[in-house]
């Protein structure tokens, strides 16, 4: 059975089929059912609660989230962007502060990391600490 069909059927079930996260909560309990595409179900009736103005907090209460992971669940383009953007960062940061670079941030690039000028200078001091000791 296709999902859509099977929206079409849950919203059939639900208590308002107008409201969307009611027809959210009849395509969860369809879900429980045995021999449904439950994955596609659950992402078309997601898609359309959120279409129609759903917060992801009342569609996580739905389906018996708390606070953000179902959005995360249903958007992977959101979890793997922000992975690639934390990944981004870290890798253009400083690699012993982590320091961001920016226009009054200059930065040593290497073969395995990055240094920046604050880092550069500390570690100046403490080689010439170590001079001054012998």
């Amino acid at each position: 059975m296709e999902a859509s069909e099977l929206l079409e059927r849950a919203r059939s079930r639900a208590t308002d089929p107008e409201d969307p996260l009611e027809v959210l909560s009849a395509a969860i309990a369809l879900c429980g059912e045995p021999g449904g595409e439950a994955d596609a179900l659950l992402d078309l009736a997601v898609r359309r609660a959120r279409e129609a103005g759903a917060s992801w907090t009342a569609i996580g209460e739905r389906l018996g989230y708390v606070r953000r992971p179902a959005r995360r669940r249903f958007t992977p383009a959101f979890a793997h962007r922000h992975l690639v953007n934390r990944r981004m960062k870290r890798e253009v940061a400083c690699s012993f502060c982590r320091r961001p670079p920016g226009p009054r941030v200059h930065m040593v690039h290497g073969e395995g990391g990055r240094i920046c000028d604050k880092c550069v200078a500390l570690a100046g001091d403490i080689v010439a600490g170590l001079a001054r000791r012998r």
